[in-house]
């Protein structure tokens, strides 16, 4: 949190790219961030779990209601202290007036517009500091979901990613903050900008020795169990196979078998499965193996089952990839090469039962 809050309090507004496996809090803890900082920070959310960026109405519906109630706020302030030196007419200072016809479907040139009436009307990143007014801060959660925009309405994708380095590095109007638990997202993203305007973060699962700490210092105390102290590897051997992260990774292993299967068929991915129940089952063996060391070399992998199975086999979330160590606390010593670790820690667990099964049958 103290990482994030400095990140965030820089003078120069950034992209910051959070990344990590799914539900392990990076959503979570960024919302905590700036909600602990109320005083720093306002934040803009936007949550593209539902597909609000897959057609120009939806992008112009998403960000008109997030950001109308934020100058609506500060109108007053705006107008006296900001508007006037730009010359601008108050009477177009209410976002989207005249754009905002419910009986005509909008079109990327409507965003356009919305986009660049947003920053005209917001001041530079210090004019929040001398008024004491916490800045604002756009988070768009699952950003990897703009790549939808890239198979519908390419000039859109572009027009808004521009949007975000004109207002965070050019014009330091905020800083934006994208989550991620695709993999590739960030890839993607330096490719669609053509250029590293941003910066990576990786959240991973706790090291064992914070989970225990937690576990001692916050659960114990919170649900009342000081009986259960001392007690923290005994209780994940309990427990592990009984939470249901842990089923839903056991029942995608078992079904990761048989990848020509029908629970395949109708998933969200563009290209279908290119492992084989041998890849896998190699996959896990390796997970397995690096276990008390965290994570296993891509290269690695690579030369014993082929690039485009671990490609394929990290788009379905069986393994995730890691492009940077910065903020990768949950393993030591962390390497600078790209390394691909289980999606959780209950995952490790699932791969192992799975593997004792085979054996068995064989």
């Amino acid at each position: 949190m103290a990482n994030f809050k400095n990140a965030f309090s820089v003078k120069q507004p950034d992209i910051h790219v959070v990344i990590g496996p799914p539900s392990t809090g990076k959503t979570a803890l960024i919302r905590q961030v700036v909600q602990s900082s109320k005083c720093l920070f306002k934040p803009i959310f936007i949550n593209l779990r539902n597909g609000q960026f897959d057609t120009p109405q939806r992008v112009y519906d998403s960000i008109y209601s997030q950001f109308n109630p934020f100058f609506n706020k500060y109108k007053s302030l705006l107008k006296n202290n900001f508007v006037k030196k730009l010359y601008l007419e108050y009477t177009d200072f209410n976002l989207l007036n005249r754009f905002n016809n419910r009986y005509r479907e909008k079109t990327s040139d409507d965003v356009r517009i919305l986009l660049e009436k947003i920053s005209d009307y917001l001041p530079n990143w210090s004019f929040w500091h001398n008024y004491q007014i916490p800045s604002p801060i756009l988070i768009i959660d699952e950003a990897n979901l703009l790549n939808q925009l890239e198979h519908k309405d390419k000039s859109l994708l572009k027009l808004i990613l521009n949007w975000f380095v004109l207002n965070s590095k050019e014009r330091e109007r905020f800083h934006i903050v994208l989550t991620s638990s695709d993999s590739f997202f960030f890839t993607w993203l330096t490719e669609c900008l053509n250029t590293l305007h941003v910066k990576p973060y990786i959240i991973g699962d706790l090291t064992n020795q914070e989970a225990e700490e937690y576990f001692e210092k916050h659960a114990l105390p919170q649900y009342g169990c000081k009986e259960l102290s001392g007690k923290f590897n005994q209780i994940c051997k309990i427990t592990a196979n009984r939470f249901s992260v842990y089923e839903s990774e056991y029942n995608k292993l078992n079904h990761g078998l048989y990848p020509d299967s029908y629970n395949f068929r109708f998933l969200d991915k563009l290209n279908p499965p290119l492992w084989n129940d041998v890849d896998l089952i190699k996959v896990m063996n390796a997970i397995v193996k690096a276990e008390n060391q965290g994570y296993i070399f891509e290269n690695d992998l690579i030369k014993e089952i082929g690039a485009e199975k671990v490609y394929s086999l990290i788009d379905y979330n069986f393994l995730h990839r890691r492009l940077t160590t910065r903020f990768t606390y949950d393993i030591i010593d962390p390497p600078n090469k790209i390394i691909l670790t289980a999606m959780n820690q209950p995952s490790v667990c699932a791969m192992k039962q799975v593997l004792s099964e085979i054996v068995e049958k064989k």
